[in-house]
């Protein structure tokens, strides 16, 4: 009787470490699953905040009260324009980029003022538009 408990011993002991192994496996599965997701949503909010500020930059320029039409020197004028009689607001607030996590974007400038932004990460992109291989060539800004 002794004998056959410590076979079965053995053998719990035995499915216990396939147990842990195949756990192990599965969990680095999930994970890389999981980062993957992770990054992809943050690709997502990129576009969706690029756009957004791009579509800011269009309004401030179209809010302009004198001819020629002009665009910010600085993002935090997106939040309080105060050229007019009144403060508008193109953007309620800054956000940070969600591929670095910083409040700073890359900028697009011509002639002093801001046209785009950019993300200023050189991660490659999962999904990005043709001809961009990296987050900071990613660009958001109007166009001529």
């Amino acid at each position: 009787m002794l004998a056959r408990t410590k076979r079965l011993g053995g053998f719990t002991y035995l499915m216990l470490l396939w147990w842990v192994a195949v756990s192990s496996v599965l969990l680095a599965a999930l994970g890389q699953s999981w980062a993957i997701e992770a990054r992809r949503q943050r690709e997502m909010e990129l576009v969706f905040r690029g756009e957004q500020i791009k579509a800011a930059l269009l309004s401030y320029q179209e809010a302009s009260p004198t001819l020629p039409k002009t665009l910010p020197t600085r993002l935090e004028d997106l939040i309080e324009d105060q050229r007019g009689p009144e403060v508008k607001r193109h953007l309620r607030r800054l956000w940070p980029d969600p591929i670095t996590g910083s409040l700073t974007w890359g900028l697009v400038r011509e002639g002093g003022v801001i046209t785009g932004v950019y993300s200023s990460s050189n991660q490659h992109p999962l999904r990005a538009p043709a001809g961009v291989t990296r987050y900071d060539e990613w660009r958001f800004e109007n166009g001529p």
